[in-house]
């Protein structure tokens, strides 16, 4: 990417210094033009201001023609002006500051022919040297057009200097896109710097190295918030991988046990000699196994689905009709008191099934963790913006370093709330995905009076009409 970058900036650079160097030597060659032009014209301002007023007669006209071109002449050394006067009638037809017979150039006779003659510009070659010439008519006050007068330079020189400008032009060309082209690779690497540390450590990635992460101490740009973005996702996928591995043996774990007593059971089974009231001991034991088996594989699945996809179809709920469903459900899991009381007018957005479950989990996990006869209740009370659900209990509560871990896939906490209790240690966890994939929070805190509480939080909705 750094060399494509390389050839973009060199490209545009060329065509933009092309440009520059093309419109400066068109600059400066008008200039010289004019210069030249300029030049020309003093010459013949000097030959009209040098003839007297006085002068008029031919004899007159050609000598002060001599005295002025002879002095001119005589004034310049190397290369000089080329003057001369032809005359309408006479002898010497042509007097001139030089031997250069520049009136026999092609195209010239005709500028010098005093009877079409006007002061004008125009270009002649002569012996190869191309010149650039003015002429101006020399009046007489009787006689009109008596002479043209004629001054012409070289203009090759002036070519040369252009030339010269160009190629000095292109030279700063080439070395301005030269220099630009190696800070433009020189910065580009620079800026690329850190995508090439992203693949580099992207490549070294895989599931048994998930630690890498690029380093980068640069300025919080474009590339430092793309780097950030990807140590980030690495962060991310660190944590799911090591989630799936932990998930795993715990789900492993879970089952080998129950596997296990099956096992074990299945062998004994083997026995000829066992008899019918025995066998038929063995065979509910692994019954009950295998539905354990079966419960877990249940929630498994259930996870799986919760963390795979979206809530399913959300609709307004009233919270009261939720919390007397569950509490009435409750009831047949055991001999417990449950009770429920909310404020009236609580609506949330939410899916039924899913919200449902998640309040019979936390029901079915009070009433495991109470004794019979315990008591179990159901409050909700709502803000303006968000409604809280509570579903307290009795028991003996959460160990204080269990809570932060209580929602946590296969954890069933030891000490006074029993593990044993027949779940397969994903009911929390899946109460935690239910409610949160319908934007909601969930937390677990002990009651001041004695037992557990799990608070419920969800965005509030006006009443549907």
């Amino acid at each position: 990417m750094s060399a494509r970058v390389a050839v973009a900036v060199a490209v545009v650079l060329a065509l933009g210094v092309a440009a520059l160097s093309f419109a400066a030597y068109a600059r400066v060659s008008a200039q010289l033009s004019a210069d030249l032009d300029r030049s020309l014209l003093r010459e013949a301002e000097a030959f009209s201001a040098a003839l007297q007023p006085s002068v008029t007669g031919d004899s007159d006209l050609r000598a002060a023609t001599r005295s002025y071109l002879g002095a001119r002449s005589q004034s310049f050394s190397g290369t000089y002006p080329v003057l001369l006067v032809r005359f309408e009638s006479g002898t010497p037809a042509v007097i001139s500051n030089t031997a250069l017979l520049l009136e026999d150039a092609p195209g010239n006779a005709s500028a010098l022919t005093t009877s079409t003659a006007t002061a004008r510009f125009l270009d002649l070659t002569l012996s190869g040297v191309d010149y650039r010439a003015a002429t101006v008519p020399v009046t007489s006050p009787t006689s009109g057009t008596v002479a043209v007068f004629e001054a012409a330079l070289p203009s090759g020189a002036m070519r040369d200097i252009g030339t010269q400008v160009l190629f000095s032009l292109l030279a700063i060309s080439v070395l301005v896109i030269a220099v630009g082209t190696l800070a433009a690779v020189l910065a580009a690497r620079a800026s690329l710097r850190p995508l090439t540390q992203a693949a580099a450590t992207a490549a070294r990635v895989t599931q048994r190295s998930l630690t890498e992460r690029i380093d980068y101490d640069g300025p919080a740009d474009e590339a430092g918030r793309m780097v950030a973005a990807i140590n980030e996702m690495l962060d991310r996928l660190e944590g799911a991988f090591g989630e799936q591995n932990r998930f795993i043996a715990d789900a492993s774990h879970e089952l080998r046990t129950p596997l296990a007593i099956v096992s074990g059971h299945l062998e004994l089974l083997q026995d000829v000699a066992m008899g019918d009231d025995e066998r038929a001991e063995e065979l509910a034991i692994i019954s009950d196994e295998v539905a354990r088996m079966g419960r877990l594989v249940d929630d498994l699945l259930a996870l799986a689905r919760l963390d795979a996809g979206p809530a399913g179809a959300r609709q307004p709920l009233e919270v009261s009709s939720l919390l007397q469903e569950a509490a009435a459900r409750g009831r047949m899991l055991g001999e417990r008191s449950i009770v429920w009381t909310s404020q009236p007018g609580l609506w949330v957005s939410a899916d039924p099934d899913q919200l449902t479950r998640a309040l019979l989990n936390l029901v079915s996990n009070a009433v495991a963790h109470t004794t019979p006869g315990g008591h179990v209740s159901l409050e909700a009370a709502g803000s303006k913006a968000s409604i809280e659900i509570a579903v307290s209990d009795d028991g003996p509560g959460i160990r204080p370093e269990d809570l932060g871990r209580v929602f946590d896939r296969f954890y069933r906490a030891a000490g006074p709330r029993p593990g044993a209790s027949g779940g397969s240690g994903l009911g929390l966890a899946i109460t935690r995905r239910l409610v949160q994939v319908n934007d909601g929070t969930i937390a677990a805190a002990n009651r001041p009076e004695g037992g557990a509480v799990f608070t419920l939080e969800l965005p509030r909705i006006a009443a549907p009409e």
